[in-house]
């Protein structure tokens, strides 16, 4: 980006150039809902002339009756010709380093990443997630599995020589081992998630900060103009600012588009919750390689 007194803007391209195009596109989709409304409210104009004259000439009913198509085709026409060059101009001044236009594709962006992970948040460690869902499976049959070993170890120490006490008490712990061991990957596989999210929204703060510092140094650049009061630097303070966003908005960005190609599926699968046992192997034998997975991503987010 630049300052007010001119020199090179940072050239975008990829995510943040998307996101910048889809910033002007929401401006300008938010000024044509006015747009539609004036043309509605003429063609209405239109018509009431026409139902209040009298006995009106054939060649006059013909204009007036396609004059509501040809205002509104023309004023469709109008604003989408308007919209282009006002989203190409906006386009453009982003791209030269414009302080506005900068800032507020920054604050676009920011914005659009904190609704990408909490939607991701949701979809994945929400109550109604598949994580969540398998959880809440494997842990009502865990306490099952604990009250059936409480049971059949008493069974034991009552009678030490019945071999179906032993032989159940047996089952009842390995099962119970195994659905502590699948819970317990299930959980450290949450805490990885959350973690890559605490990071995310860590740079989300850093870039909230770094809009708001080049916010400030714009209104002094701005100031130091009026009072006629040299600030050397506030230029290149204002692209550094602006340069360290981009490193930030491109580190979620690939961090995000990374999570959104990882499968996180806590069920491994399509592995039916009435057989919790099967549930739990799948769980078990998937967790790592899911975890590294996030973990990976996580390390893409501390590189960028």
């Amino acid at each position: 980006m630049k300052g007010e007194g001119g020199g090179e803007g940072v050239r975008l391209t990829g995510s943040l150039e998307d996101m910048a195009r889809r910033c002007f596109e929401g401006d300008e989709g938010e000024k044509s809902v006015s747009g539609k409304g004036v043309a509605v409210f003429m063609m209405l104009v239109i018509v009431v002339a026409y139902l209040t004259s009298m006995f009106p000439p054939d060649y006059a009913l013909a204009f007036l009756l396609g004059l509501p198509l040809l205002v509104l085709a023309t004023s469709s026409l109008s604003r989408s010709l308007l919209s282009r060059r006002r989203v190409a101009g906006g386009l453009s001044a982003f791209r030269a380093g414009d302080a506005t236009a900068v800032a507020r594709v920054h604050r676009f962006a920011a914005r659009e990443f904190r609704l990408q992970i909490g939607r991701h948040r949701a979809r994945t460690l929400g109550a109604d997630s598949e994580w969540g869902t398998a959880r809440a499976a494997l842990a009502e049959a865990a306490d099952e599995a604990q009250r059936s070993v409480a049971y059949w170890q008493a069974r034991v120490r009552q009678e030490p020589d019945n071999e179906l006490a032993a032989g159940q008490s047996r089952t009842a712990s390995g099962l119970d081992d195994k659905l502590r061991s699948a819970l317990a990957k299930l959980d450290a596989r949450a805490e990885t998630l959350l973690k890559f999210y605490n990071d995310c929204d860590a740079r989300l703060s850093l870039m909230d900060r770094y809009n708001q510092d080049m916010e400030e140094t714009r209104r002094l650049e701005e100031l130091s103009g009026r009072t006629d009061v040299a600030i050397a630097g506030a230029e290149d303070t204002l692209l550094a600012i602006g340069e360290q966003f981009v490193r930030e908005a491109q580190a979620v960005g690939r961090a995000l588009g990374g999570l959104a190609r990882v499968q996180i599926r806590s069920l491994a699968g399509d592995a039916p919750l009435d057989n919790i046992e099967y549930l739990a192997d799948r769980i078990i034998e998937s967790s790592d390689a899911e975890r590294r997975a996030v973990e990976d991503l996580d390390r893409v987010l501390q590189q960028g």
